[in-house]
């Protein structure tokens, strides 16, 4: 279980995606791409591109994988609750 988070903004991506560098108990764990356009979370490079499938639909709060991982589900969520 994780014993601190952390969600810092890195750069704005383009008019409506930011990326955020995520963090549990202060290991980098994966780079996450906020885009209000498309209303997703999704795991992104460090240069803001997608990576895989995995996605949080911020409409409706579901996740769309076949592999969430839990810490993937952890981070996007608190991510898209702020």
């Amino acid at each position: 279980m994780a014993f601190s988070l952390r969600l810092t903004f890195v750069r704005r991506v383009s008019s409506s995606a930011f990326l955020f560098r995520a963090e549990v108990d202060d290991e980098v764990v994966l780079y996450l791409l906020l885009d209000r356009e498309a209303g997703s979370v999704r795991p992104a490079d460090e240069d803001g591109r997608p990576v895989g499938v995995r996605r949080l639909d911020l409409n409706d709060g579901t996740f769309h994988s076949v592999n969430a991982d839990q810490d993937f589900v952890l981070l996007a969520s608190h991510l898209a609750a702020q």
